[in-house]
């Protein structure tokens, strides 16, 4: 099949594939890390606690056990009690998880964001049934055979035997794992519903899709990057007056790599050679300079530019430019990427379907107790 003809304008990176997020600083990425970290413990702290009472919920031929109920509960608390707080409800209030806002209380929302997840959790497991993968009593029998796993790997580790993977699981990640297969096993078969995918859709969809096939050009940058809230006055002044004047001389042909005379910015110049295949990581080391010089032809500089509290001027001094990747080369891809969004799909599509046997009046109750209880109320 033939391609289709050369874009005249590259994406920027941010607009390809997998955009970039947001780029946080070391220290906020460590917060981040401990605050996840905390959460985890909190999850973890709360699930243990055995429930009040077992529950009785079926979702279609799958039988919830309580432990994954309060997993799930326990994962959906954060988000329910924010939304709460937000609109004026204190957790201090000992009728919190009692309160309605708006016609519904926080308990009734956490039922309502966990029954959702437990539907879709009920389709992957109903789905492996249908489809013969083992996984005896489905989603009712996943505490079982985490535990048998669990024994094993315990027993190859005394015996001095390697594991891969986990040396334990948790019930969370035991559920994450059994979750993945399913969706591995599910679509790597072609003979399953919606996993027949022919020539012509895979083509139909690279052509729907172009920016995701489009290739990053090589570019290589000379820049001039100062963050001004470390210097003194003085040393402000030295370094604005002297980029100035760099600057001007650049509009007359100089190029940035050329400024040994200007002793004050020789240590805040770096020059930069930038893979295809590097795109991404450059994107996050020096996001701002990438996207500040990622338009420019060679020859090419932006100017000073000053930017939260940093000075810029950047140069591109070569470019190599590519256009889309090749529909062989990517057909893999492609009926990879197809088959796990049909599965998403099956998925939903499943868990809407499925009848749910329950009295949801106990479960928000059964929510309610455990709440309290955890709240010491």
């Amino acid at each position: 099949m033939g391609n289709p003809p050369k874009k005249k304008e590259k994406a920027r990176p941010h607009q390809r594939q997998h955009p970039q997020k947001p780029h946080f600083p070391i220290l906020w990425k460590l917060i981040a890390v401990a605050g996840l970290a905390l959460c985890g413990m909190i999850v973890v702290l709360l699930v243990k606690r055995a429930p009040q009472s077992d529950i009785s919920l079926n979702i279609g031929d799958q039988t919830v056990p309580s432990d994954v109920f309060c997993l799930v509960m326990q994962q959906n608390r954060s988000e329910v009690v924010s939304m709460y707080t937000s609109q004026g409800l204190s957790t201090a209030q000992t009728s919190f998880w009692r309160t309605e806002v708006e016609g519904k209380s926080p308990a009734r929302a956490l039922l309502d964001d966990t029954m959702q997840e437990l539907q879709e959790l009920a389709a992957a497991y109903q789905l492996a049934q249908s489809c013969g993968f083992g996984l005896d009593g489905g989603l009712g029998g996943v505490t079982e055979r985490m535990e048998t796993e669990n024994a094993l790997r315990s027993a190859k580790l005394e015996a001095g035997e390697h594991v891969y993977g986990l040396q334990s699981y948790t019930l969370q990640t035991y559920l994450s794992y059994e979750t993945d297969w399913i969706a591995s096993q599910y679509c790597s078969d072609a003979a399953h519903p919606g996993m027949d995918i022919s020539q012509s859709q895979l083509y139909e969809y690279y052509q729907e899709h172009l920016d995701q096939y489009q290739k990053y050009d090589d570019i290589s940058f000379s820049y001039l990057k100062v963050d001004l809230n470390q210097l003194d006055d003085s040393q402000k002044q030295a370094v604005q007056t002297q980029a100035a004047q760099l600057a001007q001389e650049m509009t007359q042909g100089k190029e940035l790599q050329q400024a040994e005379a200007y002793r004050a910015l020789t240590p805040y110049i770096t020059h930069v050679d930038i893979l295809s295949d590097q795109v991404a990581s450059y994107s996050r080391a020096i996001g701002d300079v990438m996207e500040l010089g990622w338009d420019l032809q060679p020859g090419e500089d932006t100017g000073l530019v000053e930017l939260n509290g940093h000075l810029f001027l950047v140069q591109c001094t070569s470019r190599v430019e590519y256009d889309y990747q090749p529909f062989e080369q990517v057909q893999s891809v492609i009926l990879s990427q197809m088959r796990k969004e049909r599965y998403e799909t099956l998925l939903q599509q499943t868990a809407d379907s499925l009848t749910i046997e329950a009295d949801l009046t106990e479960l928000e109750s059964f929510i309610i107790q455990e709440m309290e209880d955890a709240n010491g109320k």
